[in-house]
């Protein structure tokens, strides 16, 4: 098999295919170097006596690694905390406890730091621990009454991890004003949340929304959370009119149709298979108090 030819660099030079070329390495080099010329000591960065003696307590309480391998949990011994949310020198994230996340060396130098390089996409579906309490996803539309599904049904010790809520108290602004430049914050608390359920001790389970339209995203969230999920599939005409009910999304109608708009047609693309393993989920909704018994005007539940 003919070998591929060389590539021509920018200096000029032939380069043999996937090799790089001597003004890159060069280059390579010079970064590096710069970059570790203005990086903080290790002692600068806050790894003092205080954290070894922190760490090694948190080690102790928790000596397994809870980073997931394909839905798996790895539980090799734990050796190094690692922290959920970047602390970049802050202190409070530093020492927050629900932020820290036991893991092995392998685990932290390799899959958890590629995700972390993979930036916005590795936000969205980050890699997760498994949740030491039991977790339901509840899915749907905009104005399907998700909010509503799990104020109805979660106990007062229960945890509720919601964006929305999360964007809200970040920036201080009404629950669904829009605030895109807080989305990658608010993101990284999420994420946080998810994360501190491998090691919480507080409540007696979780309950996370999120649109997820395609069977596949929330088949990825049901398998990173060991979770069952509740599908809100409520039609896209009485999603619209409590968009326009609700004066907490006054100002915001035009955006959030959209948002239940898209939601359906993406929903439509992926149903022609059906739901599998769908079995109906009891509901009262907020008009009649009745239960749903109809699945496709319903509320679909499914187990991980």
């Amino acid at each position: 098999m003919p070998s591929r030819p060389p590539s021509i660099c920018q200096c000029g030079r032939a380069v043999p295919y996937g090799v790089k070329c001597v003004c890159r390495q060069e280059r390579d080099r010079e970064n590096r170097a710069r970059h570790e010329a203005k990086r903080q000591t290790s002692r600068q960065r806050g790894y003092t006596t205080k954290w070894e003696k922190a760490r090694a307590a948190f080690l102790k309480a928790h000596p397994r690694c809870l980073h997931v391998i394909d839905g798996e949990t790895c539980g090799e011994p734990a050796t190094v905390v690692h922290h959920v949310i970047p602390h970049r020198g802050d202190p409070k994230l530093f020492w927050r406890k629900s932020n820290w996340l036991p893991v092995c060396k392998a685990c932290h130098d390799g899959p958890i730091q590629r995700s972390e390089r993979r930036g916005d996409g590795a936000r969205v579906h980050p890699f997760l621990p498994r949740p030491r309490i039991p977790v339901t996803i509840v899915c749907g539309p905009a104005g399907s009454g998700k909010s509503t599904y799990v104020r109805e049904h979660a106990g007062p010790d229960d945890i509720i991890i919601d964006l929305d809520e999360i964007r809200a108290r970040i920036t201080g602004l009404p629950m669904h004003a829009y605030a895109p430049e807080a989305t990658t914050a608010a993101l990284e608390e999420r994420n946080r949340i998810l994360a501190s359920l491998a090691t919480d001790e507080e409540h007696e389970q979780a309950w996370f929304i999120v649109g997820a339209p395609e069977q596949a995203e929330r088949d990825l969230w049901a398998r990173k959370l060991k979770a069952d999920v509740v599908l809100l599939d409520t039609p896209l005409d009485i999603c619209i009119d409590r968009i326009l009910a609700d004066p907490a999304r006054f100002g915001q109608h035009e955006r959030m149709i959209g948002y239940a708009t898209d939601w359906w047609q993406r929903f439509d693309l992926d149903r022609e298979g059906g739901i599998e393993n769908a079995v109906l989920a009891p509901y009262r909704t907020p008009q009649s108090c009745a239960e749903l018994s109809d699945p496709e005007k319903g509320i679909l539940s499914y187990g991980a």
